[in-house]
């Protein structure tokens, strides 16, 4: 009996320690134009309600004020090397040397949780990396050639969404993230040597992400590819072929009712990235 006793406090002891050690983790830097810190909030709601596997650490600037409530770890940055950018991408590498988890989903600011995902985990954990392949429309549809990606079909890019990243403290996701690095930091010569018909001022986190997926496996002999591990992306060619369209707020009527998140009279039960920013706000107040 003393014996049984021993098994399942060291069990759940175990259990415990391993909760702890696991969670989602973003960047959130404002610009001009975009308050990414509200979004997160957002965010971090969504999550904290619908998942009992919740930890969150979000890498902010520093001074930046956040509800400890919903923020397990606030990380601010020491050094940003997007300063004088609007669009703030170059300090992603950062993530992997940042996090204090050990297995990470990371995440991006304008993304809204419609379902738990705490049995994830015990999925993800089992490798050193998983990446998001292809992207879901409102219809749950694979989408696998997106018109925004024309730079990704000429340069036989995998892929990969970097808004929804797994990656545990390895070898291999550290190699990743250096080569990440690397690419940010000499993103003039990448695009002009590497890179086919590239024309980015600055680096974007899904080709970064994906150049250092091709660099590392080519062939994508060690691809993890989960059919579950997508989110639903609110771009509107992803989900309506024509471009008559232009406000992508409100093509698909979306609507948040009873915590449930309908695109055009489907309810979704996949992460949601609504892309524009400030949807959330137009929703809300349409509700009220």
């Amino acid at each position: 009996m003393q014996l049984f006793i021993n098994k399942t406090c060291m069990f759940l002891t175990r259990s415990l320690s391993m909760n702890r050690d696991r969670g989602f983790i973003w960047i959130a830097q404002n610009n001009s134009t975009t308050d990414y810190v509200e979004l997160s909030i957002a965010l971090a709601k969504s999550i904290k309600r619908l998942c009992k596997e919740n930890n969150i650490a979000i890498i902010v600037d520093k001074g930046t004020k956040l509800p400890h409530d919903l923020f397990d770890r606030i990380i601010p940055l020491e050094q940003d090397e997007s300063k004088n950018i609007e669009w703030k991408l170059n300090n992603e590498y950062k993530i992997f040397d940042l996090t204090p988890w050990t297995h990470n989903i990371k995440l991006e600011a304008d993304m809204l949780f419609t379902h738990s995902t705490d049995w994830w985990w015990n999925q993800l954990q089992q490798y050193n990396m998983v990446f998001s392949y292809h992207c879901r429309d409102y219809k749950d549809n694979v989408v696998k050639q997106s018109p925004y990606r024309k730079i990704f079909a000429k340069n036989y890019l995998p892929d990969v969404y970097s808004g929804l990243t797994y990656f545990r403290r390895s070898q291999f996701a550290k190699s990743h993230f250096i080569l990440c690095k690397a690419i940010i930091q000499n993103w003039k010569y990448v695009k002009e040597n590497i890179l086919i018909d590239c024309h980015d001022e600055n680096p974007t986190t899904d080709v970064v992400y994906a150049l250092a997926n091709k660099i590392m496996d080519p062939l994508e002999l060690d691809a993890v590819k989960l059919e579950w591990f997508n989110f639903v992306h609110n771009k509107c060619l992803l989900n309506i072929n024509t471009a008559r369209y232009t406000d992508e707020s409100n093509y698909l009527y979306p609507q948040i009712l009873d915590n449930n998140v309908y695109l055009g009279g489907y309810r979704t039960d996949r992460i949601w990235h609504y892309h524009k920013k400030d949807l959330p706000k137009e929703i809300n107040e349409r509700i009220l």
